[in-house]
């Protein structure tokens, strides 16, 4: 149905059992500082922000016409929405599978207004069943909020507002790191299932940068030693094409 929000199962990452949500890139990332990128939405040509330091792995995916439409689509509809939350729940009641345990909010976009988040937690409260989770760099927004037991939310590192996860308002927290022994020097563990975002008491995390990076940064020159290594360098084919489905 045209009139819903559209969703992605799974990917390279994540289990068939996870649902996957997304919108623009970099359009919909307030808070987005370090890894501030977007797509055209007509071209689909890569816009760096004034202090990227790593492209956004999300916005190198919507290069893809069918990708890019698909988020454009889903943001398209949520601006004209008359009631979000209730689009929220009626996207989900008809799209999700029987066998969807987990929704995923964003592997693409992030939350672009305060009346966005508090329509996810409307449509968490009525789909109690389900675990909801995300990442997030729009921080001001959540200071205040009360989350369901069944929501999660992880504050990633690298946005306007990193000072709010130093005052200790947001325990659960992610950064990228180049290697694994970036991590470790931290004390940190390294996510690659998505576990840490939503599994055991809030704690700080890692995730390793991948995705396509500008020619001659640290971070692009990192993901090439550990592809010589054998090491984890990214989710690879499968994962872009999950999420054009």
């Amino acid at each position: 149905m045209e009139n819903l929000l559209r969703f992605s199962f799974g990917n390279a990452k994540l289990p068939a059992t996870t649902a996957l949500f997304d919108i623009p890139a970099g359009h919909t990332c307030p808070a987005a500082h370090l890894c501030h990128s977007s797509a055209d939405r007509n071209t689909g040509k890569i816009t760096d922000g004034s202090h990227t330091e790593f492209r956004c792995y999300a916005a190198m995916q919507e290069t893809r016409p069918n990708i890019r439409t698909k988020r454009w689509h889903n943001f398209e509809l949520m601006k004209q929405a008359g009631s979000l939350p209730q689009l929220l729940i009626d996207s989900l009641n008809y799209r999700l599978e029987r066998k969807t345990t987990h929704v995923r909010w964003h592997t693409a976009g992030d939350f672009f207004s305060y009346r966005y988040c508090k329509a996810v937690l409307l449509a968490a409260q009525a789909t109690p069943d389900l675990t909801h989770y995300f990442y997030t760099k729009s921080l001001h927004f959540w200071q205040d909020l009360l989350l369901p037991e069944n929501v999660f939310l992880t504050a990633s590192w690298g946005g306007k507002h990193d000072h709010l996860i130093e005052q200790g308002y947001f325990p659960r927290n992610s950064r990228v790191v180049c290697f694994q022994a970036d991590a470790d020097a931290l004390g940190i563990p390294v996510d690659h299932d998505d576990s840490h975002a939503y599994a055991g008491e809030p704690h700080a995390f890692a995730h390793l940068v991948h995705g396509n990076q500008p020619a001659g940064s640290e971070w692009g020159k990192a993901i090439s030693t550990r592809k010589k290594l054998g090491e984890f360098v990214g989710y690879g084919k499968s994962h872009a094409k999950a999420l054009s489905q």
